[in-house]
């Protein structure tokens, strides 16, 4: 995984307004099950090896990732909420100069599970597990599966201020992490809105009416492993850049959520290992242009 944005939006935008609402309504109202996907182009990137002392072009990468998912709302009472997702994705890691493995297109099944809370006095708590299995491969699970998980917490400090805390990590393809999550957000009027949360979200954002413009940084990351008929076989790479864009949504309360964005991708890093985890090959890339869409639909 690791950086990955909140796939929920739409219905977790629903279950915090079902959980506020003074009033009893249906849960139909609130546009319960949704479906939806994404998908994100980056351009060609030269890549060169990670010595500065002795760089030199090591071909070209390309890197594209496309989406799609249903999910639900399934709330407990007025203080809880899970959210189960299945999502289907596909990926392709594409470099020229590629001497560890031919295969550039790699599908995955991502189950999700997610619990929203309100349970705390001024706290809103978000806790998701997500089990990662790589399609090609369900016969060995063991080798082709990836575990992520997320713990993150929202304090209300003051009616325009939030901090953030919490964790998310990974274990899975001869590898594990945990990362912090901290930072804060900010509501100065009205139309403004201001996000810095590590390593999860990084925004300024302005609203009117249905619309939303903001400028964005991206942090985009995938772990994945190649087949067993491979010069160098049952590979694991790992992929991970930043991007900052130009982000423009269109929303309808509950039912529909349609993101547009492009910009920078300022380039990162990625790397080979063997099947046991051991022996990379480390290699740097740079900027490249990027875009994509995203759809979610509320019924």
């Amino acid at each position: 995984m690791v950086v990955r944005r909140i796939a929920l939006t739409g219905l977790l935008s629903a279950g915090a307004h079902l959980l506020c609402a003074q009033e009893q309504h249906s849960l139909w109202d609130y546009h319960p099950l949704h479906a939806g996907g994404q998908f994100i182009r980056i351009g060609k990137a030269k890549c060169y090896n990670e010595r500065p002392e002795h760089q030199h072009h090591l071909g070209n990468i390309h890197f594209r990732k496309t989406n799609a998912f249903v999910s639900m709302m399934v709330p407990v009472n007025q203080h809880h909420i899970f959210f189960p997702q299945v999502q289907f994705n596909y990926v392709s890691f594409d470099w020229n100069k590629n001497t560890k493995f031919n295969e550039t297109h790699f599908y995955y099944m991502q189950f999700v599970l997610m619990y929203y809370t309100t349970a705390l006095e001024k706290w809103k708590w978000i806790m998701r597990f997500d089990y990662n299995l790589q399609l090609e491969h369900l016969a060995h699970p063991g080798e082709y599966s990836l575990y992520n998980g997320l713990l993150w917490g929202t304090y209300q400090i003051h009616r325009k201020w939030h901090y953030h805390i919490g964790a998310l990590g990974y274990a899975g393809l001869k590898g594990s992490n945990i990362y912090p999550i901290f930072g804060f957000d900010y509501t100065p009027g009205e139309h403004w809105f201001i996000q810095a949360v590590f390593p999860v979200n990084y925004s300024v954002e302005y609203k009117i009416s249905d619309w939303t413009i903001a400028a964005k940084i991206r942090p985009l990351k995938e772990r994945l492993r190649t087949g067993s008929r491979e010069s160098q076989p049952r590979s694991i790479f790992s992929y991970s850049s930043m991007g900052t864009e130009l982000h423009v949504q269109y929303a309808r309360q509950f039912k529909l959520n349609l993101v547009g964005y492009g910009g920078m991708d300022w380039g990162g890093s990625f790397y080979i290992k063997n099947a046991q985890g051991k022996h990379a090959q480390y290699v740097d890339f740079r900027r490249a242009l990027y875009g994509g869409l995203s759809v979610d639909y509320g019924f």
